[in-house]
């Protein structure tokens, strides 16, 4: 054999079987085909014996029908390899997909642990902003009672409260009365004044203090406005990147999907030769798997020991192994009823 058709023949197009070449139950066909060619040969040589007559025309019969039998086996394997590889590449597809929906959820998640995170700080910095701002309103109310001068009565207020009193000593007493509601009408009136005065002297103070108070409470919740926006915005942006590295991954796979059986039934993908071979070997055709199994663990994954299943009785085990070895016997069969 030549160097360039043993390069072909290693070229592993359907990295299955234990050879890490050709799928499961292509060996049945191969040995069957081996078979057949066995006995074209075996009834060819009988059949160029000399002096078999018409006996040597039924061998050369026979050896036609064997060969005839080749094409037909080889003609089955191109159809289940086909098969093979079609299951193949649509299981890759709906590995990409599973691994898309774990990423997006962990992307989602962390994510909305983000936002939480932004929340929070915009909460906890209005919180304290408010408390602030209660503190500055109780200052501005002791500068302002420092400002302010007590409440002194008047003259005529006192005059009319001294004869008040001069009026009960002399026991005149419904002058004193009137006296007493005059009185009380001035005081009422002068508080009155002083109050509208107090008002007064504070109002501005007030008015100055509430607009710079409600002016930094407003560039407060414009900078939080503005942090949630650009978290936002990096989340869109992350989020188009994610989904262009997954349509990456979709292309790539499509592509070595599509040149993997470029003349539809055996021939190997154009591709270098891999040293190993493995399905964990990096390779394109295989990128659903690869990236599934990297986010959700492969089966070299040892599980924490909480988490492992108890060991089951003999009674159990006994009854797994009977279950797997009746799953493979009907395997068989059913690549025996194919090959009939």
């Amino acid at each position: 054999m030549s160097k360039a058709l043993s390069l072909i023949a290693e070229k592993p197009s359907y990295s299955r079987g234990p050879d890490g070449k050709t799928p499961f139950g292509v060996v049945t066909y191969q040995s069957t085909i081996a078979g057949l060619q066995a006995e074209t040969a075996t009834k060819t040589d009988l059949a160029r014996s000399m002096g078999r007559g018409a006996q040597a025309a039924r061998d050369y019969m026979s050896a036609e029908g064997c060969r005839g039998q080749i094409g037909l086996v080889k003609k089955q394997e191109g159809v289940f390899r086909r098969s093979e590889e079609d299951s193949r590449q649509a299981d890759e597809r709906a590995k990409l997909s599973k691994a898309y929906k774990i990423e997006k959820a962990r992307f989602e998640a962390e994510w909305a642990e983000r936002f939480v995170e932004v929340n929070a700080m915009c909460v906890e910095k209005e919180e304290i902003l408010k408390e602030v701002h209660e503190v500055a309103r109780a200052d501005c109310e002791k500068e302002i009672e420092k400002k302010i001068v007590r409440w002194q009565p008047t003259s005529t207020l006192l005059q009319l409260e001294d004869t008040e009193k001069k009026l009960a000593r002399l026991n005149e007493f419904k002058q004193a009365a009137e006296v007493a509601a005059r009185a009380h009408k001035q005081r009422t009136l002068e508080l009155s004044v002083y109050e509208r005065q107090k008002q007064a002297a504070g109002s501005r103070p007030r008015a100055a203090l509430a607009e710079l108070q409600g002016t930094e409470m407003r560039n407060l919740m414009q900078k939080c406005h503005a942090m949630r926006v650009a978290v936002r915005r990096e989340k869109e942006q992350a989020f188009e990147v994610f989904t262009q590295k997954y349509r990456n991954l979709e292309a790539d796979l499509g592509h070595s999907h599509a040149i993997e059986v470029p003349m539809g039934m055996l021939r190997a993908e154009i591709g270098a030769v891999q040293s190993q071979k493995s399905r964990s070997t990096q390779s394109s055709t295989f990128r659903g798997t690869l990236k599934f199994e990297s986010l959700a663990g492969t089966k070299f994954d040892v599980a924490g020991v909480s988490t492992l299943d108890p060991i089951p009785d003999s009674e159990t085990a006994r009854a797994a192994v009977t279950s797997v070895t009746e799953q493979s016997k009907a395997a068989r069969r059913a690549m025996v009823d194919v090959l009939k």
